[in-house]
């Protein structure tokens, strides 16, 4: 799996558990499940809107589309729960203009109609990602260890180049491209916190939130592979979490690899839905 192409929480320290998982039992109830979705749109508005160049739009049956001129994963068609491919196929074709990645997103099953077009433009791969939610209910089963000499701060735009160089190093992006996503302008918006976790003052985990209503959504964690299996990530996620119900938060969101996804489920995430991404090969 290439983990450049892919969104939200993908690396950590999946390795480390300090107690057993708290993860709720009971299903994620539906409303749940469309709230992580709608908070995860409206991550993406919040970077877009901040953002020259980038742009979204929605049509009347409810397709999406997010234009970001990034990752695949952050290039989108997004069919609403009853697909209109009249309305899908209009919103691809012009995505497949800006010669950049992209996919469509789909949080059920597709039809063998949605998948033939999307076979028409190419979309011949496709990538499972777990979405999963959290309840500050759960906010005092959060674990308190912090290994040592490490410190959780926030960022500020001052150091966006830090952040850059994190996202170049973990996830082998091209520079322009973690540049382009870490945006001075980014780090001064009152919704998105920028985070490191330093140990004697050398970065070694980062990661972004960013709060709409309720819900935190939590994007681009990344932990060099040297400094993995440490604990660290796993004391910068539950700072990130606490901070985010201080916040406001009642709720957060991700989506995660395989590497990571045990560690978030041990401080109780939940999985919600599987969200499926129709991608090029290449």
């Amino acid at each position: 799996m290439d983990i450049q192409t892919l969104p939200g929480e993908t690396t950590g320290d999946a390795g480390v558990r300090d107690r057993e998982s708290t993860t709720l039992t009971h299903p994620v109830d539906p409303e749940i499940a469309d709230g992580a979705a709608d908070a995860f749109y409206q991550a993406m508005s919040r970077v877009i809107e901040l953002s020259p160049g980038m742009y979204e739009r929605q049509g009347a049956a409810g397709t999406r589309l997010v234009f970001t001129g990034t990752v695949a994963t952050y290039n989108l068609v997004c069919p609403g729960c009853e697909p209109d491919l009249g309305e899908v196929e209009v919103l691809a074709k012009e995505l497949a203009a800006e010669n950049v990645p992209w996919s469509i997103l789909l949080r059920g099953d597709a039809d063998p109609e949605l998948l033939d077009l999307a076979t028409r433009y190419g979309r011949t791969a496709s990538l499972q990602l777990p979405v999963l939610v959290w309840d500050a209910e759960l906010l005092s089963s959060l674990p308190t260890f912090v290994p040592e000499g490490a410190t959780v701060r926030e960022i500020t735009g001052a150091e966006h180049e830090q952040y850059a160089t994190a996202l170049v190093n973990t996830f082998g992006w091209p520079q322009s491209l973690a540049d382009g996503l870490a945006r001075p302008e980014l780090f001064d918006s009152p919704h998105i916190t920028w985070f490191v976790l330093e140990v004697d003052g050398e970065p070694v985990a980062s990661g972004r939130n960013i709060v709409v209503g309720d819900w935190v959504a939590m994007y681009s964690g990344s932990v060099p592979p040297e400094h993995r299996r440490k604990g660290y990530y796993r004391t910068l996620v539950s700072a990130r979490l606490r901070h985010a119900v201080a916040s406001g938060a009642r709720y957060a969101v991700s989506q995660n690899t395989p590497m990571s996804r045990p560690l978030f489920e041990s401080l109780g995430f939940q999985q919600a839905e599987t969200w499926t991404y129709l991608t090029s090969e290449s």
